[in-house]
């Protein structure tokens, strides 16, 4: 009996540590994401190009060779509307005002990057 509850005692802890690892992760890989999209936002904004981050192809392409080492602007405006859809849908703005001046300026840089692609 006395062999049971321990192995029920480590069992329990050992899921409980299981889970606190797990809850741990998330919350820093969310953190992680929302401050790139906060950065990568404010430097947009600041500067109305694109984070020097995102002009590099992700580590796994580049891995390869053959892998082309500029980002196509197809890709970038690919990144521009998951920034935007992301705060479409984010809680950290103080009103619904603040969000909707962020995405307008955001929308004029999107329009802005467009026709810079077209000449």
């Amino acid at each position: 009996m006395d062999l049971l509850l321990l192995f029920i005692l480590a069992a329990l802890a050992g899921a409980a540590a299981v889970a606190g690892v797990i809850v741990w992760s998330t919350q820093r890989a969310a953190s992680s994401a929302i401050t790139r999209y906060f950065k990568a936002s404010e430097h947009i904004l600041e500067t109305g190009e694109p984070p020097p981050d995102w002009l590099a192809n992700p580590r796994p392409k580049r891995l390869f060779r053959s892998a082309r080492a500029n980002v196509t602007h197809v890709e970038l405006m690919a990144r521009f509307d998951d920034l935007v859809r992301f705060f479409k849908h984010c809680r950290f703005f103080e009103d619904e005002w603040t969000r909707q001046q962020m995405l307008a300026q955001l929308a004029t840089i999107r329009e802005n990057w467009q026709q810079r692609a077209r000449t």
